[in-house]
């Protein structure tokens, strides 16, 4: 039988009594300072349920038997400030459900609080979504998060298309579109795990969460026509190739794709070449421009 999160919850952690009666002055007796400062946090953050943030280092699974899967195991993530190996099932990783791939997380910094407490196994096992849900009120009910405000948001996971931040107690997932105002064929050549990030905040209410990063920085197509007149050349690098298409940037950050001039090939040219192009057009709809790589830079 599936446990809940509740019951997973109830089964997971250290009951006060057992808590209260581990001997903690004889087992900490030898330890570093490091070591001490380490516990010291991890017994803070399971009596007083505040929050600890670290790294996620990798996965792993542990037995975790019921009555009808005697041979079931728990996947966690797991996070290590120093020496003590902290626990995360998945369960309790998250607010919400979520497709997202476990192993995209590994390298995000990411809160949790300490649900139990394993002195004598050197390790400690904790749940990030009651991190979530104590920021998630805070944010709502003493921050009072509204409407276009700008927040701080870490990114959780990236994928080519899609990248997941943390802000204010949501994980909120967002296109291409609302990263950058330049085209990006892959998120991750710009966005990784564990990035800090600002993003304005488009929407908020009890049960979601709308971000854009893309909208606290200036939309650099404003006036393009001025600075970048048609016939006008410019030095770009190139970003990225797609469907025939060779997607530069600019220095200011507007996005120019191109084609090439007749004397050149494709394989001539690498993303992160620095080119020349000539500017033919304007797309308003896409907030691009269109034009020719004319020469490659050494």
């Amino acid at each position: 039988m599936k446990l809940d999160n509740k019951e997973l919850l109830e089964r997971l952690s250290t009951s006060r009594k057992a808590f209260n009666a581990t001997a903690f002055s004889e087992l900490d007796r030898n330890l570093s300072d490091d070591e001490r400062e380490e516990w010291n946090a991890i017994y803070a953050s399971f009596s007083s349920r505040s929050l600890l943030r670290n790294t996620v280092i990798g996965l792993e699974s542990i037995p975790f038997p019921t009555d009808d899967e005697p041979e079931q195991v728990l996947t966690c993530m797991v996070v290590m400030r120093h020496l003590v190996k902290v626990l995360i099932p998945l369960p309790l990783f998250w607010m919400e459900p979520t497709g997202i791939n476990p192993n995209s997380v590994i390298g995000a910094d990411v809160d949790y609080i300490i649900i139990g407490v394993d002195r004598e196994g050197e390790c400690a096992i904790a749940a990030r979504s009651l991190a979530l849900e104590q920021q998630r009120w805070h944010a709502l009910n003493v921050q009072h998060i509204s409407e276009g405000d700008v927040v701080s948001a870490s990114v959780l996971a990236c994928g080519p298309t899609r990248i997941t931040v943390t802000a204010c107690g949501f994980d909120v997932t967002m296109g291409q579109q609302a990263m950058s105002y330049t085209y990006l064929a892959d998120m991750r050549e710009e966005y990784h795990a564990g990035q800090q990030l600002q993003a304005k905040v488009l929407s908020v209410g009890e049960d979601m969460f709308a971000l854009s990063v893309r909208d606290v920085g200036t939309d650099p197509y404003l006036n393009a026509e001025m600075r970048h007149p048609v016939g006008s050349s410019r030095i770009a690098i190139i970003s990225s190739k797609y469907a025939g298409g060779v997607f530069c940037r600019l220095t200011d950050g507007c996005t120019v794709v191109c084609r090439y001039a007749q004397q050149f090939s494709d394989d001539e040219f690498r993303v992160g070449d620095r080119v020349v192009v000539q500017i033919r057009s304007f797309v308003d709809e896409k907030r691009w421009l269109r034009g020719k790589i004319r020469a490659r830079l050494s």
